[in-house]
């Protein structure tokens, strides 16, 4: 299967769920602030294991990625300093990406 279907699929598999996901909410009321607030929770979970991921496991099995570990540090100061989500990733990922054009990764 070519990697375009594969994505195709997964995309409109995920917006089927959410659809589906949707439709119940309206069948079931309002979620409390309990549910709302674990809700919110999943989206940083995801991001950081994928992020950990990448920290650690490299190619060759469990190795350090100097270019994400600098990268993270800096996305790291970058969302304490601003609280922002899509300003941190940003000025994560280039980091990453200019680390890794310096070392030739």
């Amino acid at each position: 299967m070519s990697p375009l279907l594969q994505i195709i699929i997964a995309g409109v598999g995920t917006y089927l769920l959410r659809l589906s996901f949707i439709g119940l909410s309206a069948r079931l009321g309002a979620p409390s602030a309990r549910t709302e607030a674990t809700l919110g929770l999943i989206a940083p979970a995801v991001l950081a294991a994928i992020i950990a991921d990448q920290l650690f496991v490299g190619d060759q099995g469990l190795v350090v990625q100097w270019s994400w570990w600098i990268g993270g540090v800096i996305a790291g100061l970058v969302a304490w300093r601003w609280r922002s989500a899509g300003i941190t990733m940003v000025v994560g990922l280039v980091c990453v990406w200019v680390l890794d054009a310096m070392l030739g990764m």
